[in-house]
């Protein structure tokens, strides 16, 4: 006999109920990762909106919010990498190249490791430079070293994405150095160029790879056109075969 639902009940009205949610269906891991990523930064975004109108400063207990939305945004970092890497693993098998190792896929969390892979799809898949690809056309983000540094200054201090998650450790210490300053409201700013700026990248690794398949089938097809029939000796054939 199946286990009663508590928390996850069938919707009593099927697809009329307002809160009806149906997951797993698009067979798009790929696309999945990426509007998740998404989602997990729009959550953030309108929570920091929020706070920017209804409360004054973020001083006392208001300090602790940095959690939650600090753990969004980095968790929606880490998600649209993922999602390049998993778009870019075929178009570096198309090149030649190495794929990305299941671990970094399926088990990575720090961020450095995730973007320099990243890079490796752009410039060893598709031969662009970093610097074009990195250029997101806002002060401060416009080469690869200027989003190498956002990256490693994340994993500085979030390098396996615990840090805001949780504010102790596995051993029970602070998982912050006391008193623990940053503007948060600046970090969201950061992020929210960060993320929509990086969200169309998988989606445009696919397009790419589907336009030099679609060349490559044209181009066979048009040698074969042009080839004309082979060139068999005719005494190996009769006319019936």
């Amino acid at each position: 006999m199946a286990k009663k639902r508590v928390l996850f009940k069938a919707a009593k009205r099927g697809w009329k109920s307002p809160g009806r949610v149906l997951l797993n269906w698009t067979k798009d891991p790929i696309s999945d990762l990426e509007r998740i990523a998404g989602l997990y930064a729009e959550v953030a975004h309108d929570r920091i909106e929020s706070l920017r109108t209804t409360v004054p400063n973020l001083r006392g207990g208001y300090g602790f919010e940095a959690y939650p939305t600090t753990f969004l945004y980095r968790h929606a970092f880490e998600l649209i990498l993922k999602a390049i890497l998993h778009a870019g693993a075929v178009a570096l098998v198309d090149a030649g190249k190495s794929p990305p190792s299941k671990h970094v896929l399926m088990k990575e969390h720090a961020l450095r490791p995730l973007f320099a892979e990243c890079c490796r799809v752009f410039k060893q898949a598709f031969g662009a430079k970093l610097d074009d690809v990195w250029d997101f056309r806002v002060e401060g983000m416009r080469t690869h070293a200027d989003l190498a540094a956002i990256v490693a200054e994340f994993d500085e201090f979030d390098a396996g994405s615990y840090t805001f998650r949780y504010s102790i450790t596995t051993d029970g210490a602070a998982s912050l150095s006391r008193g623990f300053e940053f503007d948060l409201y600046e970090l969201a700013d950061t992020m929210d160029t960060v993320i929509s700026k990086m969200s169309g990248m998988p989606e445009w690794i696919r397009d790419r790879m589907q336009d030099r398949w679609r060349a490559a089938y044209e181009a066979q097809q048009e040698a074969w056109a042009n080839a004309g029939p082979p060139d068999h000796p005719s005494a190996e054939y009769s006319d019936e075969e």
